[in-house]
């Protein structure tokens, strides 16, 4: 009994050591780990603010139908490529050809009637001239009657009708050149080409050849097919949404984040970006462009009401918009609504205002340039119209 008792004292002893080595070593590394944790907090962890509430975001272009009509022919699908000005459907075009056939028409007629206006003017003026012509030589009938009466060669009703006769053309001459006035309100400083009442059929017409050129629905930028709610004998109304293009070259990313980091935000801080798309070994440089002039939920449908008795206070976020580098998104495309991860790096002292936001619009601005040349087509049809019948 003695020599067991006395062989296990040593073995407990042993391993009393052992546990107390290890839980030595196993508290140096705890201590080693959070020193070096405090260390990287005070070196590099503090200075990077990240969130998952991130989102690509774009120019989700609509297109709608501009006239009413029906749809003849459906062109394009969805994720289908396209050019702007390229035909994406075309409406049946009947009635608005109709509608455009019948301006030309009272264009022409309009110019027809002007035509005349101006003819009716110088009718009238001939008519005044030959009027003042004829008492001008009642007016020396009479004076030459007055001179022969005493002779008896010229009766006094003669004269009295003479008279008479002088005052009939001084009035028929009133009459005339008031006609002339009314008719020279209508041409007055005008030629047929710019008179107002051409140039309101010409706008009329105008109105209808743009109308009819755009039964046919053109993409304004160039992108790709989305939401394609147009087919072949749906009837359509001015304004109903047929398509969207999405241009995948000019993209940016939103993130929201918490208000009490945002004081450390400021435009042209640098920011890493992961996508969920592509995971972690894929990274987007980007830039802080400029802070959403409100919180998201100053710009809800519902905006909270927190003058109640129920009130829960709840951390808001403000949303970031975040560049991304034009040859990134052409290595590794994205979509918009895509999530992403967004870590933004920021420095003491940095003194760039959040009232200056380095957000611009693109060189040329957000424009299409498809519907450019429709007045101009319009015009020129109207004025070969004006100049057929001038």
């Amino acid at each position: 009994m003695s020599t067991t008792a006395s062989s296990s004292a040593p073995d407990y002893s042993s391993r009393e050591k052992q546990r107390r080595r290890l839980l030595m070593l196993v508290a140096v590394i705890v201590l080693i780990a959070v020193a070096l944790g405090i260390l990287w907090w005070f070196l590099r962890g503090q200075y990077w603010i990240e969130t998952n509430d991130a989102y690509v975001t774009g120019n989700i272009t609509p297109v709608d139908s501009l006239s009413a009509g029906t749809v003849k022919q459906v062109r394009v699908e969805n994720t289908e490529y396209v050019h702007a000005g390229q035909i994406l459907a075309a409406l049946q075009g009947s009635q608005t050809r109709l509608a455009m056939e019948q301006a030309g028409a009272h264009l022409a007629a309009t110019v027809r009637q002007v035509r005349q206006d101006f003819a009716r003017v110088q009718a009238l003026q001939q008519s005044v001239q030959a009027q003042l012509a004829e008492r001008q030589k009642l007016e020396m009938d009479l004076n030459r009657y007055q001179q022969s009466l005493p002779s008896g060669a010229v009766s006094r009703i003669r004269i009295e009708n003479t008279q008479n006769e002088i005052i009939s053309a001084a009035a028929q001459v009133a009459e005339i050149q008031a006609k002339l006035r009314g008719a020279q309100a209508i041409v007055a400083g005008t030629t047929v080409s710019d008179n107002p009442l051409v140039r309101q059929a010409a706008a009329a017409f105008e109105k209808a050849d743009i109308n009819w050129q755009r039964r046919l629905i053109r993409a304004p930028i160039s992108g790709y097919v989305a939401q394609r709610s147009a087919y072949p004998g749906l009837k359509v109304t001015a304004g109903q949404h047929l398509f969207s293009v999405v241009p995948l070259n000019d993209l940016w990313v939103v993130a929201n984040i918490k208000e009490t980091a945002m004081r450390h935000v400021r435009p042209g801080q640098a920011v890493q970006l992961t996508s969920y798309y592509y995971g972690h070994q894929v990274r987007y440089h980007g830039t802080v462009l400029g802070l959403l002039p409100g919180a998201g939920s100053a710009f809800s449908i519902l905006p909270p009401e927190n003058a109640t008795g129920n009130y829960i206070h709840i951390v808001e976020r403000v949303p970031v918009r975040i560049a991304i580098p034009a040859r990134e998104l052409v290595k590794h495309p994205l979509r918009p609504g895509l999530s992403m991860i967004a870590e933004l790096h920021w420095k003491p002292g940095q003194k760039h205002s959040v009232l200056q936001p380095l957000t611009t619009t693109p060189s040329q601005g957000y424009e299409s340039t498809v519907y450019r040349t429709e007045l101009l087509q319009s015009q020129q049809r109207a004025e070969v119209i004006i100049r057929q019948n001038s």
